[in-house]
């Protein structure tokens, strides 16, 4: 089955600049409606590889208890085409359906680019210096970071379908991904399952590092921990030193005030 195959492109697409609230979307969306969604699109091409694999074996025997679970499993995950992303529009869309759907997650840049700065001290480059992670995310030379924050939000943004903040998603999640409901089919919800941000950093959902298996008990504690840092609004006030404030604001302050993030950390919510 190849990949470029319309019948089995994304449908949906799950874009946002990273560390904006992706993984917390995509929580809500499993646990509470039961709707998968793909890490990123390889993943997603690789699982209809996989059914076609599985179902072309099983015209010549009967499949093995494992594979016939397996191939249940690839079914249930790719009833919705949907995939998450960091990368710009020019790079993936070409790869989706030509009529996919587009949601795309926003988050306050500054408390997005410090998430960063600690997720790549902790976990990509383990040991790197925060402060410099933080200056590199800013400046985001040669089109790093996924094209820089300003960059992201506004190619995003101008043609997103449903545009979701950060704040609200934090706020009041049922009530905001059940905006997604013009352009998923999505079941009715299970609302005893809604994540919640401890619930996600003790390993209760299915994005975000529980599903390491190779990893021990403590190691996945450790993890979580890392991976699920805060989660908080504003933290970028007590962690973003003066002189790289004055810098993102340079390079990024006119597009974060458009979307009503101010210099001084408050929200202009006319602009929501």
């Amino acid at each position: 089955m190849h990949k470029k195959d319309r019948h089995t492109r994304p449908e949906i697409i799950l874009a946002s600049f990273p560390r904006s609230g992706n993984t917390y979307l995509r929580n809500i969306l499993y646990d509470v409606y039961g709707v998968f969604s793909w890490n990123n699109i390889d993943k997603f091409h690789q699982a209809f590889e996989r059914i076609a694999s599985i179902q072309e074996m099983a015209r010549y025997r009967e499949l093995p208890e494992k594979r016939k679970n397996k191939l249940n499993e690839l079914k249930y995950k790719t009833r919705f085409f949907i995939v998450k992303t960091h990368e710009l529009p020019k790079k993936i869309l070409p790869e989706c359906n030509p009529d996919a759907k587009i949601v795309y997650l926003i988050r306050d840049g500054r408390d997005a680019l410090v998430s960063i700065a600690h997720h790549r001290k902790d976990i990509i480059e383990p040991g790197t210096d925060y402060v410099r992670n933080l200056k590199e995310a800013i400046i985001a030379a040669r089109n790093s970071y996924f094209g820089g924050w300003s960059e992201n939000v506004r190619e995003w943004t101008k043609i997103a379908d449903v545009v979701i903040r950060f704040e609200a998603l934090v706020e009041e999640p049922l009530e905001t991904v059940e905006r997604l409901r013009g352009i998923i089919d999505l079941p009715l919800p299970d609302t005893r399952n809604i994540p919640t941000f401890d619930s996600q950093r003790q390993g209760k959902s299915h994005f975000g590092g529980s599903a390491r298996v190779h990893r021990s008990v403590e190691d996945k504690k450790i993890f979580n921990n890392k991976f699920f840092r805060s989660g908080k609004t504003g933290g970028w006030r007590n962690e973003m030193p003066a002189e790289l404030h004055q810098l993102f604001w340079k390079k990024h302050g006119k597009v974060s005030e458009e979307l009503g993030y101010l210099y001084d950390g408050q929200f202009d919510r006319l602009k929501w």
